[in-house]
């Protein structure tokens, strides 16, 4: 008895849900029609169907996104052969593919409607652009500038030894390492210099020279010049270099004992007398370059010669292998920055300015990758699904035209392919 009365209130319970449902679908919402016209309709209209081919051969997958105006619209349903023949495969290389719309009635395309397949390149420059949104950025740099202002007189206390001293043994190994490398691509730097400027340039920069830096050089170096040329001659040994002359000119005698006696003369003498007054001369240098840089026409002029040379190929490929040769493969480099790194006074100085810049890298963090109980940010999940499980790498996007053109009356469009980081 008991079995049956729970078949029968099971049964009347279910009834009940299938009419409810039943009145649901049938009913009119206002001035509507009914949810279940709205289905018969849906199922049974003909699928709006359309060819997109491309200039050349791409991979596409089956149920790759179709945008328009911005929102997606409809799939691809199929992949096609040259011939136009569907192609019995859900992912390959095709240069044309068949797309249907999910509801026809809200894609109207014109005859000036145009097509471009995106597709989203394994890049860092990609990842760094969907994560670091136009949004997002002023988040960070509240963030940052909230913790500078709590704690930067501590922070720059603790980093900023650390930066100098990076900044000094950056530089002693490259004025140790620059001399070689110089000798080593002496043609190539000969090379780039000769082609920099145009014979008309290099008059410019001559006569630049001659009106506008010599007026203020000579002064300031006419002292000098003088004090290192008194300096020298009263050094200079007259009577043995005129002896050597006379001797080396007798016959069964070399013919090098003036010139050795005069390399000596400047590398024991001269030399030495010249490093004396490296100070001087370098603070006269940069007192000469300080007024020197106040005149526009000067500035103009060295903006366009560094200018050009930037855009000189072989100045980018001389500055790689610069790169390459005395920072990324330079062991000696290496042992630099680890020794640096790895002094007990670095350790204990980033330890103690964790304590503040962790907080605000974690908040970073969560504002670009998510939290725990919102979930990660859809910027972050897109990244994802492409550059680690290689999802969605490539999406069709329609302009429909413009209102005022006729309607589309081909079946089919070409599409242009471009990367989303150039668009």
């Amino acid at each position: 008895m008991c079995r049956y009365l729970r078949i029968s209130i099971g049964a009347l319970f279910w009834c009940c849900i299938l009419a409810l449902g039943v009145r649901l679908l049938t009913s009119a919402r206002d001035t509507e029609v009914s949810t279940l016209s709205q289905l018969g309709e849906f199922f049974s209209q003909e699928k709006e169907l359309l060819v997109i081919r491309f200039p050349d051969k791409v991979r596409i997958l089956v149920g790759d996104d179709v945008e328009v105006a911005g929102s997606r619209a409809g799939e691809v349903e199929a992949l096609l052969d040259e011939s136009g023949n569907v192609l019995p495969w859900v992912s390959g290389k095709v240069g044309a593919v068949r797309i249907r719309f999910y509801d026809s009635r809200r894609v109207a395309l014109h005859a000036d409607a145009s097509a471009q397949l995106v597709l989203i390149p394994l890049a860092a420059a990609w990842v760094m652009q969907t994560l670091f949104t136009s949004e997002k950025i002023p988040e960070i740099a509240e963030e940052w500038n909230r913790t500078m202002l709590l704690h930067r007189r501590e922070i720059f206390d603790l980093l900023t030894p650390i930066v100098r001293d990076v900044i000094i043994d950056l530089g002693r190994h490259v004025e140790t390492e620059l001399p070689a490398f110089l000798t080593r691509h002496t043609e190539r730097i000969k090379a780039l210099g000769d082609g920099m400027q145009s014979p008309q340039e290099r008059e410019q920069l001559a006569s630049l020279f001659e009106k506008e830096i010599w007026p203020i050089a000579q002064p300031k170096i006419r002292p000098i010049i003088e004090d290192l040329s008194r300096e020298v001659w009263e050094k200079l040994p007259i009577w043995e270099l005129t002896w050597l002359l006379a001797y080396q000119n007798l016959p069964l005698t070399r013919d090098d004992h003036l010139k050795n006696a005069w390399a000596s003369f400047l590398e024991g003498q001269v030399v030495p007398i010249i490093l004396s007054r490296s100070e001087e001369i370098l603070g006269t240098a940069r007192e000469v370059a300080r007024e020197a840089f106040k005149k526009e026409k000067l500035r103009r002029t060295l903006r366009q010669t560094l200018a050009g040379l930037i855009r000189k190929p072989g100045f980018h490929e001389l500055c790689q292998v610069f790169l390459q040769e005395v920072i990324l493969d330079s062991s000696r480099f290496h042992e630099t920055m680890l020794r640096r790194w790895s002094a007990p006074e670095v350790q204990r100085a980033v330890a103690a300015a964790s304590t503040h810049i962790e907080p605000m890298a974690r908040r970073m963090g969560d504002i670009v990758l998510g939290t725990r109980e919102e979930g990660i940010t859809p910027e972050f999940a897109r990244v994802l699904r492409s550059q680690i499980l290689l999802k969605d790498r490539q999406r069709i996007v329609i302009d429909p035209g413009s209102e005022t053109a006729p309607a589309l009356t081909e079946a089919s469009l070409t599409a242009r392919i471009e990367l989303e980081l150039d668009s």
